[in-house]
């Protein structure tokens, strides 16, 4: 590997350097598995003793422990409860254990430091992240490539707030934020700092602001934050560069903190770049999703310093109005933690927000099946859905496209497949994705594939039978790492391995804890749970029901909604397939849905019939049934 100087002295070598990089470079196509054994066995109390026992000095921060770094051979001693200011500091994240050194750049996970710590083992060097190189590398590149923006003329700054479709770069802003620009002004490099304020990376726009990357790593721990010198200890969090670069023209006394991946996920290894905030306003968005997303970024960062601007009409984003009262509004952010009793007073502004917002409170919207919107009105977090359905009804093909649906529009899906290899599974996912058979179009997977691995979809790595602690750290794990938003476990009697000598009130009983574990999750965590659960043996002739679930009542109790997969094929001649909602406890309706499956994409989405030439259109058809409220969806 070349220094960063001898790549800064000879600049044509650096390009040529660059070139050869990405003709050898080797591309691996990586699943976004989730290893139990990369999942740290690890809780705040027993990083706590470990670093006792071996007399380590530490401080306990809002999301981390910090000490001196453990690798940089600048160990501390046990007497000072306070640690000096130093450059050498050591973030321990609370809750995976994951660290990081500012100093010497290094990481890795828990289970490595703590042999270290406890010298268990030699320092095993492929065991640990260092990435010093690598940064020094990139920006020494960086330096050579590209020039501030406050050194160009006045005339070619307007230029690229033009391309770019940005607001207009002040002197004074550009002096605080030294943006960069390459020789063709196709790039802007917007600098990424950590805890020390040390540029350790950038956030990359090509061309236009819809496409950004971070490099040369997201795991360099930088986070983009305009500077002020009055409110040092407190910082407002917006999710986009425009929200960023208004604030900061509107001259407020701030720190400015744009979140490198928006509202998608809040990544651990940018944590310990917050921990000198003692107060952090979250400014996400008008809507209610945005405000879910502050909720639960809230519980990472640490609620009790976190603030949020509440999602009314009055509060726009700030680049959608830059002439707003930013001050009065900053102000005005209500602490996201509170008391376990509230009274109505509490509750009025949230109850306010729910009404100006009644189509984002019921939950994203299936793009695939617009019936089932019309029933289950949307997809929300915090709710825990029963699937199930007979032997080969395709339960698990209609919760891949299902799933599918709704990870393109952004929700974050873990799958916990105890019954189906993850490769299958994938492919299933491909094929729904692509809409079209890719055995047979083979020149096409490259492009479906590069698009798929963009979809927020993690898998865990299980199969087969697993004991329920495992899953539960495993799914906890990722929420965490990965800001999760919909688990599906398929199914749960693969999951829990029943066995024919095992009693039957024992296998109640587990499926039970499994049921109330994810309800459990599922509220906790603001996260929605599907599990997709084997019905009881009935007669072919006799349609499934709520007691049709396997196992005690307590699933059909738990449940928010529950689906029935109604397969009437193998019973009649004009026999149809359909999945029937039988419980719906956030409006009430109740009803089915056609399901028409197609062969060559494997999807049941739903499809607009043709129009006929001078007839009009079919509508979807509604009607009431026992007098219930219930829907009956037609394909539209």
């Amino acid at each position: 590997m070349y220094s960063s100087r001898y790549l800064v002295e000879n600049r044509t070598f650096y390009k040529s350097w660059l070139s050869l990089q990405k003709v050898f470079a080797i591309k691996v196509r990586n699943y976004n598995n989730i290893d139990f054994e990369d999942i740290p066995d690890v809780t705040p109390a027993s990083i706590k003793r470990i670093l006792k026992q071996n007399s380590i000095s530490f401080e306990e921060g809002y999301t981390s422990f910090i000490t001196n770094c453990l690798l940089c051979g600048k160990q501390v001693s046990n007497g000072a409860a306070k640690l000096p200011p130093c450059t050498n500091k050591f973030f321990i994240n609370k809750t995976t254990g994951y660290f990081m050194c500012v100093m010497c750049k290094s990481s890795g996970q828990w289970n490595v430091l703590e042999k270290i710590i406890t010298k268990k083992t030699k320092l095993a060097k492929d065991a640990i992240i260092d990435e010093r190189e690598l940064i020094e590398n990139y920006l020494g590149g960086i330096n050579l490539t590209t020039v501030e923006l406050n050194t160009l003329t006045v005339e070619s700054r307007t230029n690229i707030s033009n391309k770019f479709q940005i607001p207009e770069l002040k002197s004074s802003l550009l002096n605080n934020l030294k943006i960069r620009t390459d020789e063709s002004h196709k790039n802007l490099y917007f600098p990424l700092e950590n805890v020390q304020m040390e540029t350790v990376g950038y956030k990359v726009f090509k061309e236009n602001l819809n496409e950004s990357t971070i490099e040369p790593t997201l795991t360099c721990g930088g986070i983009l934050v305009g500077k002020s010198t009055k409110r040092k200890d407190t910082a407002v969090l917006v999710p986009n560069i425009l929200d960023l670069l208004t604030l900061m023209n509107a001259g407020i006394s701030w720190n400015i903190i744009c979140l490198p991946n928006g509202l998608l996920n809040l990544p651990q290894y940018i944590l310990p770049s917050f921990e000198r905030f003692n107060k952090l306003i979250l400014w996400f968005g008008s809507d209610v999703e945005s405000w879910d997303v502050a909720r639960n970024f809230a519980k990472k960062l640490g609620e009790k310093r976190c603030y949020f601007i509440r999602p009314l009409d009055k509060y726009a984003p700030p680049h959608l109005d830059p002439n707003q009262d930013f001050k009065g509004i900053i102000n005005a952010a209500q602490p996201i933690w509170h008391k376990s009793i509230i009274t109505f007073a509490g509750l009025r502004q949230d109850v306010l927000s729910d009404l100006q917002n009644i189509d984002k409170v019921q939950g994203v919207k299936w793009k695939r099946y617009p019936t089932l919107n019309k029933i289950l009105k949307g997809h929300r977090k915090g709710e825990l859905t029963i699937l199930t359905g007979p032997t080969g009804s395709g339960k698990t093909t209609f919760m891949s496209d299902y799933s599918l649906d709704l990870a393109m529009q952004g929700v974050s899906t873990l799958w916990g497949s105890f019954e189906i290899r993850n490769a299958r599974l994938a492919r299933t996912m491909l094929q729904q994705f692509a809409g079209m058979p890719l055995d047979t179009n083979l020149e096409q997977f490259d492009v479906w594939a590069d698009k798929f691995e963009k979809l927020p979809v993690y898998f865990m790595t299980f199969h087969g039978q697993q004991s329920i602690k495992i899953v539960m750290e495993a799914v906890e794990h990722a929420t965490y790492v990965h800001d999760i938003s919909h688990v599906i476990i398929d199914n749960v009697q693969f999951m829990m391995g029943l066995s024919e000598d095992t009693k039957h009130i024992d296998r109640f009983w587990k499926q039970d804890l499994i049921v109330a574990s994810f309800r459990n999750f599922a509220t906790r965590k603001n996260c929605h749970v599907t599990l997709v659960i084997h019905p009881r043996k009935e007669r072919d002739d006799e349609d499934l029901t709520t007691s049709s679930i396997f196992g005690g009542a307590k699933a059909s109790q738990e449940a928010d909604n529950i689906l029935l997969v109604q397969d009437k094929r193998l019973t009649s001649v004009r026999g149809k397939k359909y999945l029937q909602i039988a419980k719906n406890r956030y409006s009430g309706d109740l009803g089915i849905v056609p399901l028409d499956f197609d062969k060559t994409s494997l999807s049941y989405a739903q499809k607009k019939r043709a129009t006929k030439s001078g007839g009009s259109s079919d509508k979807s058809k509604k009607e009431v049934l026992d007098g219930s409220q219930s829907v009956v969806g037609e394909v539209t």
